[in-house]
């Protein structure tokens, strides 16, 4: 009976761990001009996805934290990084519609899905090198 106690477990605890979100990494951080606090991650949020960003961001201005995506350009080493902003459903379901119309079926549900829209009004350009990078330590 023992036996099948610890196989039970065990598969509980994979069970959980396939379950619960893993928390994006940071891997670079910097101040902006406005002093917000920007953390680019190595999450891909969908709407990062859809819009072919290199990953997700993190803004925080005074003690709001903001969702984002992050793009590099490598010709002038600088980093766009764009704030998401919640999309209403009338957005999601006009975008989807013009997506079906123009014989994209799989992009049209992506956008009847997606819950965020970039906010191209906000975004931020800065120098890869007014970023901090975080390495990994040893033993991780």
């Amino acid at each position: 009976m023992s036996g099948k106690i610890s196989k039970r477990g065990s598969w509980v605890a994979v069970l959980l761990a396939l379950a619960l979100p893993a928390h994006a990494a940071v891997i670079a951080t910097a101040t902006g001009k406005d002093g917000a606090s920007i953390r680019l991650t190595d999450e891909m949020p969908a709407s990062c996805n859809q819009a072919s960003f290199h990953g997700g961001a993190r803004i925080q201005r005074a003690g709001k934290v903001q969702n984002g995506c992050w793009a590099f350009d490598w010709k002038t080493r600088v980093f766009l990084v764009v704030p998401l902003k919640p999309r209403t459903v009338t957005e999601g379901v006009v975008q989807g519609v013009t997506r079906m119309l123009d014989g994209e079926s799989a992009a049209a549900m992506r956008e009847f899905q997606s819950r965020d829209t970039i906010d191209q009004a906000n975004a931020l350009r800065m120098r890869a090198s007014d970023f901090k990078w975080i390495g990994k330590k040893s033993g991780q």
